[in-house]
Order: structure tokens, then C-alpha cells, then sequence
């Protein structure tokens, strides 16, 4: 049975079970000229401004394994946690590694979920979307021969071929994700080096850092030093399990990391003058629990909780650029540190699928590029002057060639997003086409995108 749920502004939100559900609901609402926003069931996403929002938490089946193809297909309710999960049991992985928030699928698809090397864009294959009009239709990416999207002369919607461009970063509006179809690798182990430097050390030699597993760093501008964690890949069966000792003192660390990372932002506040020293024991305290991990085999997927990623923002920056940002942040950072006493993740990104595989609103392109999250702006509440501290901040990101990424969200809409992002306006003409009434919103956007070319 569809379940339903009623909010006090008459805004329903429906949990589906299966592709029969959402075609129940996409034709009520096509029928009462009913606007709709759907999601995962994972992401904190903007309610407002419709009629009806869709869940997909419910749909959380594993569809078929294809080991010709080294395939998996999911539906769009299941995490990445508890699709990795179930294909352990067929000896694969996906080839997204380090730190990843546990988003469903339809959410890591709709805003591009970024790993610690990568993003969901190079393990999807295929995707099942169903369309404004019930139509159920297999996306899957342009052959290297052909247009980003397949249209004949006449461009309506049953001459239209989409291709996963729309769809990967689509933020939600040009369909709803039914099932997804990824690409198997053979399941594997990593091995983490961890050591601490200067920044410039690290800067000066990025080259080290892009041949590994996936590599990243936490940095502490106010110590101008960084922790850098590289990993390489480990068979199976050669793995050395962490002792479960290490494991429960590895815990231990975070956790009071934990409560002095959310208590930094306010005592930070009241007493600047501890700044420096709050930064100094997340330092010791990440180099104590990372001590736990050396030597020792893991998964080498990371998994954190999707409302503590949320809590930041993350951006893309062009590798050669890198230099210059850090130094302006520096320099940020000095005058305003009290806003500063947490590390910023700076993670390196190798996209290896082609430039066709490359969605129209990615933040990244196909030249090697770094992925800089941070959560300084995550206490908004203890001043109004955050709003305008944050705008210059990332003022700073973005004249170095920076790309805001939707997965840390929801995004506020602006109207400088046409030019941040070049292929803005092919999903626009494709999103037209494909929803020429606007049916669907974007949950994973606060404020309206402008749709129409």
C-alpha cells in the first residue's frame, strides 16, 4: 500500500514501494496540474514551493547481478552503504573510494556524489527514469560518436533520446530515478600512509598524491600544517585486519574529535584567543586516531553520515590553482580566525571516464582537479555576519576558477550559476524538453532554477 503523509501547509508527501507507485502518483499529478519534488530519502532537501514530495526510501530492492557485463542494478532507496554491502557477497566494489557520505542512490545520482578520487558519474552505467508523462525509459551515457543527446529534426519528447548528461547532477527535476545500473570492479582492500607536513610540502609535490588509491588532506591554516592520507590498494586475502583494541581506541579519538570539532565554532566565538589551541587538539587528535589505522587493511570506502557532509560546503578547483587558493585562504584566515579553527578536506580527484561521460552541470572538467570541503560557515546562527564572511570566502574560491559541487546542500540558486557551470544552459534546453509543463522542482535547491532556454 502507497504510504502517505499530510504536513500542516496540505503539502503530501508520498513513499512509494515500487515504479507502479510512482506512476500512480506522477499521473494524479499530471492530472490536477500538480507540482512535484522527489529525493532519495537521504538528503536534507527544500520542501517548499509544491504540492506533492516523493521518497524514495521505501524502494530499496537489489534488482539483478549481470556478471557478463560486471554490472549491478539497484533501486533508487538503497544506499551506497547497503549496495556495497551486498555486493561483497559477489566479490565486487565500486570505483569510488575514500571519504563518501551515505546518500541513496537517487540522491548520490541527482547531485553527483563525490568521493575521495572520483564521482558516481564514472561507476554509473545506466539509469531507469520515469518521465513527466509515465513514460519508463533507459538512460545511459553518449557513445563517443554521437551528440551529447540524440534528437531528430523535430524535437519532442518521443523523438528524444536523453542521456545520463541530464540526469547525473540533474538536481531531481528531469525525472525519477526507478533503478540504477553500476560498473563492478573485483573487491579489494587499501592501505593508509598517513604523516603530517607543512602545506608547501604538499603542494610542491601533488603528483604523489594523484598516484595512489585516492589521497587527501586535512589542513589547519591557523598551524599552517597538514594531515595527508594516501592509500594503496591491498589484495584480499593479503590484508592485515585491524586488532579489535586498536579499533575501539580508533573510536575513542573520534569521538572526542567529534565533540570538540561541533563545540570549536562557538568557543571559537566567545573566546577567540582559543582558536589556535582548539585547532591544535582536533590536529593531535586525528594523527592519534589515524595512528590506529596504519599498518592495518579496511574497505576503502569511508562512510560518514550525509547531515554531518551537509553541514559544510564543498567546491572544485582546478589542481594548478591549488597553490594560489591556499594561499588567499591564508590570508583569509588571519583576519577572520575565529572562524577558523577547523581543518579544511582537500581531497584529489581523478576523473578517468571520457569527456563524453561528463554531465552538463558538473563542477569539475576532464583537467585534474581537487575537491576543498569545509564546515566554517556551519554555525550561521551565532551571528548574522556569516552570510557576508561566507560570500567573500567563496568570492575567493570562485576568481581561482572554483565550482560550488551540489552534493553539500541543499544549494542556494544564483544567478551567476550560467556561467559557473557551462553546460547550464544544454540542461536547460534538455530539461524543457523533457518536462515542458515544470512538473517536477528540485528538492536539492533552495530557490527556483531558471529552466527555460
Amino acid at each position: 500500500m502507497l504510504a502517505k503523509e499530510f504536513a500542516v501547509n496540505r503539502v503530501q508527501t508520498f513513499h512509494p514501494h515500487d515504479a507502479g507507485d510512482l506512476l500512480k502518483i506522477i499521473y494524479e499529478a499530471k492530472e490536477n496540474g500538480l507540482k512535484v519534488k522527489y529525493y532519495g530519502g537521504s538528503f536534507p532537501v527544500s520542501k517548499e514551493g509544491v504540492d506533492i514530495i516523493v521518497a524514495l526510501d521505501n524502494m530499496r530492492r537489489f534488482i539483478c547481478y549481470d556478471p557478463e557485463e560486471q554490472s549491478v542494478t539497484f533501486e533508487g532507496g538503497v544506499t551506497v552503504a547497503e549496495m556495497l554491502q551486498d555486493m561483497e557477497s559477489l566479490n565486487s566494489t565500486l570505483e569510488i573510494y575514500g571519504i563518501i557520505p551515505n546518500m541513496t542512490i537517487a540522491d548520490a545520482i541527482s547531485v553527483g556524489l563525490v568521493g575521495s578520487n572520483g564521482t558516481i558519474a564514472h561507476c554509473l552505467k545506466s539509469c531507469q527514469v520515469l518521465h513527466s508523462n509515465g513514460a519508463l525509459i533507459e538512460w545511459v551515457w553518449p557513445g563517443s560518436g554521437e551528440a551529447t543527446d540524440r534528437i531528430s529534426t523535430i524535437a519532442t519528447e518521443r523523438s528524444f533520446a536523453p542521456t545520463l548528461q541530464a540526469m547525473v547532477c540533474g538536481l531531481g527535476v528531469v525525472g525519477i530515478i526507478n533503478t540504477a545500473t553500476f560498473k563492478c570492479i573485483p573487491i579489494h582492500l587499501a592501505q593508509e600512509t598517513v604523516y603530517d607536513c607543512p602545506l608547501n610540502n604538499v603542494i610542491n609535490n601533488w603528483q604523489q598524491l594523484v598516484e595512489g588509491l585516492y589521497g587527501y588532506m586535512y589542513w589547519y591554516p591557523l598551524l599552517d600544517k597538514v594531515i595527508v592520507k594516501q592509500a594503496s590498494s591491498v589484495r584480499l586475502h593479503l590484508g592485515h585486519l585491524q586488532p579489535w583494541w586498536k579499533k575501539c581506541l580508533e573510536t575513542f579519538y573520534w569521538s572526542i574529535h567529534w565533540l570538540i570539532n561541533r563545540a570549536s565554532p562557538y568557543v571559537a566565538w566567545y573566546v577567540p584567543s582559543f582558536t589556535r589551541k582548539l585547532s591544535q587538539m582536533q590536529f593531535n587528535l586525528i594523527m592519534k586516531a589515524s595512528s590506529c589505522r596504519m599498518q592495518h587493511s579496511f574497505r576503502p570506502q569511508l562512510f560518514i553520515s550525509v547531515g554531518s557532509h551537509c553541514r559544510g560546503m564543498k567546491w572544485f578547483l582546478p589542481a594548478e590553482k591549488l597553490h594560489n587558493v591556499v594561499e588567499d585562504i591564508g590570508k583569509w584566515a588571519e583576519l577572520h580566525f575565529y572562524l577558523c579553527s577547523t581543518p579544511i578536506l582537500i581531497a584529489v580527484q581523478k576523473h578517468q571516464a571520457p569527456a563524453f561521460h561528463q554531465p552538463f552541470l558538473c563542477p569539475y572538467t576532464e583537467k585534474n582537479t581537487c575537491t576543498l570541503w569545509t564546515d566554517w560557515f556551519s554555525s550561521r546562527s551565532i551571528t548574522s555576519s556569516y552570510s557576508a564572511t561566507m560570500a567573500e570566502f567563496e568570492a575567493l574560491l570562485q576568481k581561482n576558477g572554483g565550482r560550488k559541487c551540489w552534493s553539500a546542500g541543499p544549494v542556494y540558486a544564483s544567478p551567476l550559476i550560467g556561467r559557473m557551470y557551462p553546460g547550464f544552459r544544454q540542461w536547460c534546453e534538455k530539461r524543457t524538453i523533457l518536462d515542458p509543463v515544470t512538473m517536477f522542482r528540485s528538492a536539492y535547491v533552495v530557490g527556483d532554477l531558471f529552466v527555460k532556454s
